[in-house]
């Protein structure tokens, strides 16, 4: 069977919502002053940028950036967008396509730059098992992401985290760094997606927020894997664990044990490996928990 790259569906998706009759009347109406407030100066490769809009009977409000489809959620104060850029588009100026649809059914667009910057990622040298050298080959790096693609990719409107955001999963000691490239066994040069942390085997791990259980398998790099939906497209992954506790469908609370770290999968060592998606992106995980978003203390 012919495999289709999630990358390559959500291309198509944003084409044909940017074709629509939805959009056709688009600058032709405004009901009234909007507001478009971005939370930062830049974001990094990586990273996420909180994007606020405002204005009278704004019923719905989406933008496309990097090629990539974000919604955003009714707020107090009007609507919230989480933005991500990838670490893997070049830095720069991108134009940020904001969809807004008033009461009324009239829409508009309102174009807003967003300045990309490096990511400040690192280099190491990984060694891993020669039988685990199988799993280094490109075919099952894309099988796993598309995998996964197809569900980080997704929409929750609900917001399943508390106003306590998102904690750590651990407080031991990193090991692996976010988006740094890795030379395997001086051969293969791969891409890091999450945070490692130093965890001997049969560690508790915790949930980073509350959320919704999408995904409990063994996975052929990231072994036992657990992957929570909070809502709002943010979802985080827990990578090689030993043993799981949690099911599909299942709603588990922050701080909730749902399972144990190991050694399983493409992995070189008893480890957490901790990965956070936004909008389909992954981000760093330890910036994204330090961004606060909608915390209240």
């Amino acid at each position: 069977m012919k495999r289709v790259h999630w990358s390559g569906l959500i291309v198509l998706i944003v084409g044909v919502l940017l074709a629509t009759p939805l959009f056709a009347a688009a600058d032709t109406y405004r009901a009234g002053p909007v507001s478009i407030s971005l939370e930062f100066q830049w974001i990094r490769q990586g990273h996420v940028g909180i994007v606020r809009v405002s204005g009278v009977e704004i019923v719905e409000v989406r933008a496309v950036f990097q090629d990539r489809l974000y919604r955003f959620y009714p707020d107090p104060l009007g609507y919230v967008g989480l933005v991500s850029a990838d670490m893997d588009k070049d830095i720069g100026i991108y134009v940020m396509q904001v969809w807004i649809t008033y009461a009324d059914g009239s829409a508009e667009r309102i174009d807003q730059e967003v300045e990309v910057n490096y990511g400040e990622f690192g280099r190491s040298e990984v060694t891993v098992s020669a039988s685990l050298l199988p799993l280094m080959e490109d075919d099952v790096e894309l099988s796993e992401a598309d995998k996964l693609g197809n569900i980080t990719s997704r929409f929750t409107p609900e917001r399943y985290w508390t106003d306590q955001g998102f904690i750590m999963p651990t407080d031991t000691e990193i090991i692996g760094w976010f988006g740094a490239w890795r030379l395997y066994n001086e051969t293969y040069w791969r891409r890091h997606s999450g945070t490692d942390f130093k965890m001997g085997s049969g560690t508790p791990v915790i949930a980073a927020a509350s959320g919704r259980v999408m995904l409990v398998e063994l996975l052929s790099i990231r072994g036992n894997y657990v992957l929570i939906d909070h809502g709002w497209s943010v979802f985080s992954g827990y990578a090689h664990m030993s043993q799981t506790f949690v099911v599909p469908g299942q709603f588990v609370r922050q701080g909730d044990v749902i399972g144990m770290s190991g050694n399983t999968g493409r992995s070189s060592g008893a480890h957490l490996h901790l990965e956070i998606s936004v909008g389909g992106v992954w981000v760093n995980p330890e910036d994204f928990i330090a961004l606060g978003v909608d915390k209240k203390e």
